[in-house]
């Protein structure tokens, strides 16, 4: 009888990944064929022939993509093995091997979504990875763990998809960027030819709905601005994050935490969206460098500029977003300090930046230019959510006109 076993070979090079190969005998004769995957030799378990995926880390999505390609493997072994034994009295190790080549089984919908995580990773696209594994997971949440081909997907599907959101009591908004970001994925897997229904996601609603506005204004910015905080303090590197955000253009927390004191040249602020990767110039202005110049001290021996990032040992987006949740605590203990209504986090100075140069009536398409927005309409989502404070203001207005 033909077995199939799952082997390890260490590579020759020291600290380089190994090959993960299987030996197939059968009659006493072994051939050896390669999966193409490789791990590190203490991410193998030699007594149990399993692949370590640890709960978390910098190599985890790629460790889970190995697994489920080896598991997939092991699958199309098993069926080539049951067929060969079938139908054939006599076969040769080499017409075993030969089957399995000709009959690869189909990418699964899973496997295929947690390649789309391990690329955008390899990319250092770190945010848009963990965008899509939190989609993925939550698709793979709704399927119960139950993997699929991409024959199996259907509207009706992805309809149910959304109504098991919907059930959970996830807000719209939530919803809908779940069901954009696995559209996104999909329509990789239609360029791929793996998908072939080209209307999934017909019967969902895609589009955002509009929301309170989350934006300040000028009087609560100064406010923030010139708040008396201990010198060295949580609450003060908050403060001076979020101002200094404002003061170039709404810059991103993650672009903050990256920006390097090579960026400044002749004057000019010039650095690339972790985002989008889109190129920006911002000019240097005095206000920004007294900022920066309170954290001169503890960044003297770092490139960046701001105490956030304080070892590059390969967990740097971890180190930042592990400070922007530090930094948004303080940050709603500021809003409430100074009386605001809605919770600060370092988005809102994004907003506002966007909301202050609107009322000045700086054009719509500046505005667009200033946040490196590729498209109009994704300023104009900004500008056109509902400025509650507005709203509640006009109400008052009207009540006291009827009770005087």
């Amino acid at each position: 009888m033909a077995t199939v076993k799952l082997k390890f070979r260490p590579s020759s090079v020291q600290s380089a990944e190994g090959t993960l190969y299987f030996q197939v005998t059968h009659k006493r004769k072994v051939k050896w064929l390669s999966t193409g995957l490789y791990v590190f030799p203490h991410e193998w378990d030699a007594n149990t022939a399993t692949v370590l995926v640890p709960a978390a880390g910098k190599r985890n999505a790629v460790l889970i993509l190995v697994q489920s390609k080896v598991e997939l493997a092991l699958r199309q072994w098993k069926l080539v093995l049951n067929s060969m034994e079938l139908n054939h009295n006599d076969f040769t190790v080499e017409e075993l091997c030969d089957a399995f080549n000709r009959n690869p089984l189909p990418k699964t919908v899973f496997m295929f979504l947690q390649e789309q995580v391990v690329n955008k990773e390899l990319m250092m696209r770190h945010g848009t990875a963990r965008t899509y594994s939190n989609a993925y997971r939550r698709f793979k949440a709704f399927r119960n763990d139950v993997d699929l081909t991409f024959d199996q997907l259907t509207p009706g599907m992805i309809e149910h998809f959304e109504a098991w959101f919907i059930h959970r009591r996830l807000k719209q908004n939530s919803i809908r960027c779940y069901l954009r970001t696995l559209n996104t994925m999909f329509s990789k897997a239609l360029e791929e030819g793996l998908l072939r229904n080209r209307n999934l996601f017909s019967r969902v609603h895609l589009s955002y709905v509009p929301t309170a506005k989350r934006a300040i204004g000028e009087k609560e910015m100064r406010m923030i601005a010139k708040l008396q905080l201990r010198e060295g303090s949580t609450l003060a590197l908050a403060r001076d994050i979020f101002v200094f955000s404002y003061y170039m253009r709404g810059m991103s927390f993650v672009d903050i935490a990256y920006l390097r004191k090579t960026d400044l040249r002749n004057g000019m602020w010039t650095y690339s969206r972790m985002k989008t990767n889109q190129s920006l110039t911002v000019e240097w202005e005095e206000a920004q460098q007294r900022i920066i110049d309170r954290y001169a001290s503890k960044t003297k021996d770092s490139r960046y500029l701001f105490p956030v990032i304080k070892q590059e040992d390969g967990t740097e987006y971890e180190q930042c977003q592990r400070m922007q949740l530090n930094i948004n605590r303080a940050l709603k203990k500021i809003g409430e300090r100074i009386g605001l209504k809605i919770p600060l986090t370092t988005y809102v100075a994004r907003h506002t930046w966007a909301s202050v140069a609107r009322n000045v009536n700086v054009p719509v398409s500046v505005i667009s230019v200033g946040m490196g927005h590729r498209s109009i309409k994704t300023t104009e989502v900004y500008l056109d959510s509902v400025d509650i404070s507005r709203v509640n203001e006009a109400n008052r207005m009207l009540i006291k006109r009827i009770e005087g």
